[in-house]
């Protein structure tokens, strides 16, 4: 039997040393919020050395980016800066060609230091593995500032309470 989705994956990261938190959908249901996603967004810090360990994991468990462009360019930031200003490309999706369920964005734009993501978040298990997830304030926060009514309603089912 397989794992769940994306539990090789959180493996690879840890076994990897990867600074990254869980955001988007599945940071809510961790939350415990009861919600239907179906990707899962991380959002890391974009220092040369961790981008080098999340590219060797991503390609140890055979993710490969959508778009056609060498999983490399992920560690220049100049490439990722292009990617935003002139493709207003807002996370940067791959997908794994043998585990079609399983879909990660790795989030480009967002109002929060990585000092500020790492300093909120919280750890959640998923299986065995223990996975870190970006706090409850600072997700409503992040959801609320994309403007986009799915991520209000998560907002207001994360509610307001400021405790992790």
């Amino acid at each position: 039997m397989s794992e769940r989705p994306y539990v090789a994956l959180l493996r690879a990261f840890a076994a990897w040393k990867v600074d990254f938190a869980v955001a988007g959908g599945v940071a809510v249901v961790l939350h415990g919020v009861p919600r239907m996603t179906f990707d899962l967004d991380i959002v890391i810090d974009e220092g040369k050395d961790n981008i080098e360990r999340l590219i060797a994991a991503l390609g140890q468990e055979g993710f490969r980016p959508r778009l056609p462009v060498p999983i490399k360019s992920l560690a220049d930031p100049e490439i990722r800066k292009l990617w935003i200003e002139e493709r207003n490309l807002i996370a940067f999706t791959l997908i794994h060609p043998g585990r079609p369920m399983e879909e990660l964005d790795i989030v480009l734009v967002h109002p929060f230091s990585w000092a500020e993501v790492a300093g909120s978040t919280v750890w959640r298990t998923i299986d065995d593995v223990s996975v870190p997830v970006v706090g409850r304030s600072l997700l409503r926060r992040m959801k609320l500032a994309t403007g986009r009514d799915k991520d209000k309603v998560d907002a207001e089912l994360l509610g307001e309470e400021e405790h992790d």
